[in-house]
């Protein structure tokens, strides 16, 4: 009866401290292969169609954070939230060097993770507010067409 009663009376203690879900921020994330340049990438979802080609067209959706302490930090970057997906040709100079090299070798319906360090990322007059100087960076981006 007295180890039943410890036993309640422990479980009872333990309940405000409760278990819950952790919040989405803490979650770990994947682990990242690193290329020779520094970009960090970890592919979330394996595509199954082409590898996009010198000149052609992209479209991706892509969603991208500031670093902060390891982790996903401000929101900079959206774009099902502003309501069309990026589109540019690949390999010609119109996005940060980060994408370049990891769309390069990406196929059709992929989705991976980038860890764009400053030097592959946006310059200082490119950045704008929204970008601290020297700025890590993490995008979410999905190959969704190759034209």
């Amino acid at each position: 009866m007295r180890a039943s009663l410890a036993c309640l009376s422990i479980l009872f203690l333990a309940l405000p401290f409760g278990c819950r879900a952790p919040e989405a921020s803490t979650l770990s994330q994947p682990a990242l292969s690193v290329s020779p340049s520094g970009l960090g990438s970890a592919d979330l979802v394996l595509g199954t169609g082409p590898f996009p080609r010198l000149g052609q067209t992209c479209v991706i959706e892509a969603q991208g954070w500031v670093e902060e302490n390891g982790r996903k930090g401000r929101l900079i970057l959206d774009t099902r939230k502003r309501g069309f997906p990026a589109t540019f040709p690949v390999g010609v100079g119109r996005v940060i060097q980060g994408w370049e090299e990891g769309l390069a070798t990406m196929k059709k319906g992929g989705k991976r993770l980038l860890r764009v360090p400053p030097a592959l990322g946006y310059s200082p007059a490119e950045a704008g507010g929204d970008i601290p100087k020297g700025a890590t960076l993490l995008f979410e981006l999905e190959l969704m067409d190759i034209r």
